[in-house]
């Protein structure tokens, strides 16, 4: 029972019935949307389902006298807000990266979100990544007042290409000397047996975070850039990930920047990536200081934090960087014409330094009416810092329907 008397109802029984019917799939479609985002209207519903206003009136109806929903009329019809009534389950979110595993978990019924993230090293062991994300898993939903029996999914962003057909990898990022190929639901089997998880590229699920609960809420067409040690990005199109035909769409940090250039760690030369990448930033600091400093930065956000204190160097370096980041996102404009674009990553954490330049960068090379338009593509910082990708893990995980496999 809840704390109002009302009888708790499993979010597993709501989710996990199978069943085919028109009705019952519509019905789990607006319950898990009124998981995935807390508070959300009837009307934004509707068009993020691409269901009719009728039909999400009539589901919501019948979920409010079962007690699963709460409605709440705010600004008439149109503001009516759908809350979960006594239900109980945790929705969890992993992003993975070279040196960092994070989890985000979340109560179904709340929108306060338990984040952690832990130092992760590659020589740890092929196998520990999923060692490491399951018992972060496992304390946080212990901190939302629940047990990992009341889990309803978990999303898991990997540094990787992961083909949206089968869920498999198709590719890993070349400097990464662990495993992790193959199937990534079977490896969290032996930890979360009957759980569904849902996979993908750790900067589709940022972009998908920022879309959802950040920056990019009510952004029609959507890009997130990611700039940490590598460069990635996520498209969103209409409140969907773009991910291309074998999961490669949105790999910014290898568009070739010169033919010419040095060697990239995917094998080609010249990518963006060798420009920008935060071993490069580091690289270009170091030669600056070679002879005259010893105490030099070992980290982008050690490089940032000496920019925003005034170092010269490091703020030079950064804002150079960030002018490439905008020749490289011209290109990318002149093909998609998205209408925001979300800096994110570490580079995220310093937007007073870097989206001027990186502007500068774009309207020099993009088409001009994208930039000089009455409503022109905008560059903002991301709202979710480096939250983005487990926040974004945990609610698409939330609104993936998929049959559960013993």
């Amino acid at each position: 029972m809840s704390s109002t008397g009302a009888t708790t109802v499993e979010a597993r029984s709501l989710l996990w019935t199978p069943s085919d019917s028109v009705k019952d799939v519509n019905r789990r479609k607006v319950i898990r949307a009124a998981m995935a985002d807390p508070g959300i209207t009837q009307v934004s519903l509707a068009k993020r389902l691409l269901l009719s206003q009728g039909t999400v009136s009539a589901v919501v109806s019948e979920l409010q006298q079962e007690g699963i929903f709460r409605v709440q009329s705010e600004e008439g019809e149109r503001g009516k807000r759908v809350r979960l009534g006594a239900v109980r389950g945790v929705a969890v979110g992993v992003e993975v990266n070279h040196d960092r595993i994070a989890v985000a978990a979340r109560r179904v019924d709340t929108s306060a979100v338990e984040y952690e993230s832990v130092a992760f090293r590659a020589d740890q062991g092929s196998s520990s990544w999923v060692r490491e994300s399951a018992n972060l898993i496992k304390e946080l939903t212990v901190q939302t007042g629940l047990d990992i029996d009341h889990i309803v999914s978990i999303g898991v962003g990997i540094p990787a290409a992961v083909d949206p057909r089968t869920a498999l990898v198709t590719q890993v990022a070349a400097s990464l000397d662990w495993d992790i190929t193959g199937s990534v639901p079977e490896r969290f089997r032996d930890h979360f047996r009957d759980v569904p998880i849902i996979v993908d590229n750790e900067a589709n699920y940022a972009a998908y975070g920022e879309h959802l609960y950040g920056a990019g809420r009510g952004a029609g067409t959507m890009l997130f850039v990611k700039a940490s040690v590598g460069l990635g990005a996520g498209f969103i199109i209409g409140g969907l990930i773009y991910r291309g035909r074998h999961g490669y769409g949105g790999e910014i940090g290898h568009l070739t920047m010169d033919p010419d250039g040095i060697p990239c760690r995917c094998g080609n030369r010249g990518c963006l990536e060798t420009l920008v990448g935060g071993a490069r930033l580091l690289e270009q600091v170091r030669q600056a200081y070679a002879g005259y400093r010893a105490d030099l930065p070992t980290s982008v956000e050690g490089m940032i934090e000496r920019a925003k204190r005034g170092d010269a160097v490091c703020r030079r370096v950064l804002q150079d960087a960030a002018r490439t980041i905008g020749l490289a996102l011209a290109r990318v404009c002149n093909l998609m014409n998205p209408e925001l674009i979300v800096l994110g990553g570490e580079l995220g954490r310093a937007p007073e330094l870097l989206l001027e330049p990186m502007m500068d960068g774009l309207r020099l090379y993009a088409l001009r009416g994208m930039v000089e338009s009455k409503d022109p593509v905008k560059i903002v910082g991301s709202d979710l810092g480096l939250a983005a990708g487990a926040r974004g893990a945990l609610g698409f995980a939330l609104m993936t329907d998929r049959t559960v496999e013993a």
